[in-house]
């Protein structure tokens, strides 16, 4: 959906301390081979710190830094992945109580790894739909530290990171501007995720270890593994090139792509086709392989690290890509219109 006045006015990442690959090596919990092809370097490790509180403080610096004030939010959407405390329980009200406070709408987006773009567009349109709303927050949070899963080798091409992030929406003012939002499903390859797995019981309530591996190589789905790769890689590309023409844009235009952090170069490079031969170059490769791949965190977490290391200026556009299971995709283009004051330096400070 193309918005008009829409603008993302503050931008945070909380990003825990790294764990080495090297060290995971040595200590037996990933293997050498696979961490030498994939070029991963380390991985984010929040340890016990609940996946909530992590989105508190991403919150919290957030909307310090968008220049509105709490009582002009009039939703917040969390987007998660993994189990954030206790079942039957409301996380996204806890980030309200903890952040905002007040008596806003606050809901939970479960579009897995999909699940920040998709609250994108959710969170523009409810501010489109009235005159009177202002502004928006967005969080995302995940630990995957806990004992149902295993960060190193749960998902095929990837490693775990924890991370939360957030970003407040405003129809005001910003230093990028949120120009078009598009998305897409391919619900007969829901099954990938899902394996041979029973529907009831849930496996998080019987003990069984999340392993998307092993669902995805007992996928029994009518097309088989390497089909079902060529179609979401054709799909994802396709809405690629939809989201950029509905922008009035060429693929010249997108000056940096922040991208899932999954697979490896040759992976990136197909999906990356349309933008040419540097398209690689355009991403934030190596920025990723040092975090893991943090859920729905990715793409909010690239573009805070292309703002707070030179990677973009005013005037540049930078094209947001996000997959999740179900099979969802959406793709966004925000056009940087300034680079604000506390993304001054390396570390994100003013």
């Amino acid at each position: 959906m193309l918005f008009e006045d829409l603008y993302i006015a503050g931008l945070a990442a909380c990003l825990p301390p790294r764990v080495s690959v090297r060290h995971a090596v040595a200590q037996g919990w990933y293997d050498a081979a696979e961490a030498e092809s994939l070029e991963w370097e380390s991985v984010a490790v929040a340890g016990d710190r609940p996946a909530p509180d992590l989105a508190v403080e991403a919150a919290r610096e957030a909307l310090a830094r968008s220049g509105h004030a709490a009582e002009e939010m009039s939703v917040l959407l969390h987007a998660s992945c993994h189990h954030q405390g206790p079942d039957l329980w409301s996380p996204q009200h806890y980030i309200l109580r903890h952040t905002l406070g007040g008596t806003i709408p606050a809901l939970e987006i479960r579009q897995g790894c999909n699940g920040f773009l998709a609250a994108m567009e959710l969170a523009g349109n409810h501010l489109a739909a009235a005159p009177g709303r202002t502004a928006a927050l967005i969080t995302s949070a995940d630990n995957w530290g806990d004992p149902l899963i295993d960060r190193w080798r749960a998902t095929p091409g990837g490693l775990f990171g924890d991370a939360a992030t957030a970003a407040v929406l405003s129809r005001r003012a910003g230093f990028a501007r949120l120009v078009n939002v598009c998305a897409t499903s391919l619900p007969e390859l829901e099954e990938l995720n899902r394996g041979g797995e029973p529907l009831f019981p849930a496996g998080c309530s019987t003990g069984v270890r999340v392993d998307l591996r092993e669902r995805a190589a007992t996928y029994q789905g009518e097309q088989d593994l390497v089909h079902a790769g060529r179609l979401m890689g054709q799909t994802q590309r396709d809405l690629i090139a939809r989201t950029i023409e509905e922008a009035g844009l060429t693929p010249d235009a997108i000056t940096r792509v922040a991208h899932q952090f999954v697979g490896d170069r040759q992976v990136l490079r197909r999906l990356l086709e349309p933008f040419g031969e540097d398209a690689v170059d355009r991403g934030v490769f190596d920025f990723g392989r040092a975090l893991g791949h943090t859920g729905a965190n990715d793409q909010t977490s690239g573009l805070h690290h292309l703002l707070t290391t030179g990677g973009v200026a005013p005037g540049d556009h930078v094209m947001l890509l996000g997959a999740g299971a179900g099979i969802a995709f959406s793709c966004a283009v925000v056009e940087i219109t300034d680079v604000p004051a506390w993304a001054g330096t390396p570390d994100g400070s003013a």
